[in-house]
């Protein structure tokens, strides 16, 4: 009886030991931008190499008050996807439409376009599972921030 209890718990410490593996470094996240301010962010994005690269943005989800909830949501670039969220959002305030959908592979991202005294704001709007997450609103500069883009008023108006 004593080998027998010694035996399994020399096999369970070799199962412990392989389920620890090292992290691959080729797959860490790299910041790419930050929309907020000196004191708050509203927005990340991040961008793990691959091919083809993956992005994803995390924010604060604001339907909480009480609740800290980060919520996130990616994509992979294929055939300039990242360029096209971004252009499509300047595109969509410039048009003044009011918002654009996205079908991603884990939900549907819609970005809503507000405009109140003569101030354009963007907000993510995120449905993953049936459940809404929306973050903060971000003007076009801190938009364009995230993006690790230069704005040009010339885009979005």
């Amino acid at each position: 009886m004593r080998n027998l209890l010694l035996l399994l718990f020399v096999t369970s410490l070799f199962q412990v030991g392989a389920q620890i593996k090292k992290v691959d470094e080729s797959e860490k996240s790299v910041l790419i931008g930050k929309a907020g301010s000196a004191f708050s962010t509203i927005a990340s994005m991040y961008k793990i190499e691959g091919e083809p690269d993956y992005y994803f943005i995390t924010f604060s989800n604001l339907k909480y008050q009480t609740l800290t909830d980060i919520k996130s949501f990616g994509f992979k670039d294929v055939e300039g996807a990242y360029d096209y969220l971004y252009s499509s959002v300047a595109t969509a305030a410039k048009e003044k439409k009011k918002e654009v959908e996205f079908k991603l592979e884990d939900g549907i991202l819609i970005v809503k376009i507000v405009k109140a005294v003569g101030v354009i704001n963007v907000q993510f709007n995120w449905f993953e599972s049936g459940v809404l997450s929306y973050s903060g609103y971000m003007t076009p500069k801190k938009f364009s921030k995230l993006f690790a883009k230069i704005y040009n008023k010339k885009e979005w108006k």
